[in-house]
């Protein structure tokens, strides 16, 4: 096995006689490793300093609230994050079985979601709502980090530039619905095991949020994975009404994402 980062003596030990198999998927500056050993799977994620805080302190609060990965180990050496994670059971919503069996999936889409809105926020120290949000994107924006050919044709033609797209956002803020968030349910981080919800897995961006985030995030997943006419029957099984004003504003706030 390959490592592209200095491994510490205590993850050494960790993986000593274990199985690994890089998985390629992922961001670009990070390294993820699954480990098997003595029958259970691991994941090992490495990323420069400071990176994995976040999904850690999160990984730790939601233990019991919602099915998370289990942390294993959490180290800070090298000027590098180590964290070792449980394996979550099932397929991702984006395998080919849910690919087949949309349908399914979005029966797992409706336990899913039920079990964030019944996480409490009264005690949680994450707030990641639309202030929070903007300042992300107004920095990426400001930092020259997005350009104009990073949006989509049609985004580009109707704002002329990334800095119209950010003064859209700003000067359309809303009220928000706060719920719990887990900030990016896209297809792959969403577990099941045929019509049984199995569990999240990326939660760094998790927190206090308006609802209507994950919901567009998972709208643009679906949309890519299964088609167009899954979304509607998405919100039927919610049984919600699609807000178009809201998940537009959150998809077009997503390409000043990096």
């Amino acid at each position: 096995m390959n490592f592209k980062y200095p491994l510490p003596n205590v993850i050494k030990d960790f993986i000593e006689n274990a199985e690994l198999k890089e998985i390629s998927i992922g961001c670009s500056d990070s390294q993820i490793i699954r480990v098997e050993k003595k029958e259970k799977i691991y994941f090992l994620k490495i990323m420069g300093a400071n990176f994995l805080t976040k999904e850690y302190e999160r990984l730790k609060w939601l233990q019991g609230k919602l099915p998370v990965p289990k942390v294993e180990m959490f180290i800070q050496e090298f000027n590098n994050d180590y964290l070792i994670t449980e394996e979550i059971t099932g397929k991702m919503l984006c395998d080919d079985y849910y690919i087949n069996n949309p349908d399914t999936a979005l029966l797992v889409l409706k336990k899913a979601f039920d079990k964030i809105a019944h996480v409490n926020i009264n005690d949680c120290p994450f707030d990641v709502s639309n202030d929070y949000k903007l300042s992300l994107v107004t920095q990426n924006v400001k930092n020259g980090l997005i350009k104009n050919d990073s949006l989509k044709e049609e985004t580009l033609k109707k704002f002329g530039s990334v800095e119209n797209v950010l003064n859209y956002l700003n000067e359309n803020k809303f009220k928000e619905e706060l719920v719990f968030s887990h900030g990016d349910t896209s297809l792959p981080n969403i577990f099941g095991k045929e019509d049984s919800f199995k569990g999240f897995i990326d939660v760094g961006e998790c927190g206090i949020a308006d609802k209507w985030f994950d919901l567009a995030i998972c709208e643009k997943s679906i949309l890519r994975n299964y088609g167009i006419d899954y979304v509607n029957k998405f919100y039927n099984v919610l049984g919600i009404e699609r807000d178009s004003f809201k998940v537009d504003y959150y998809l077009l706030m997503m390409e000043l994402y990096l």
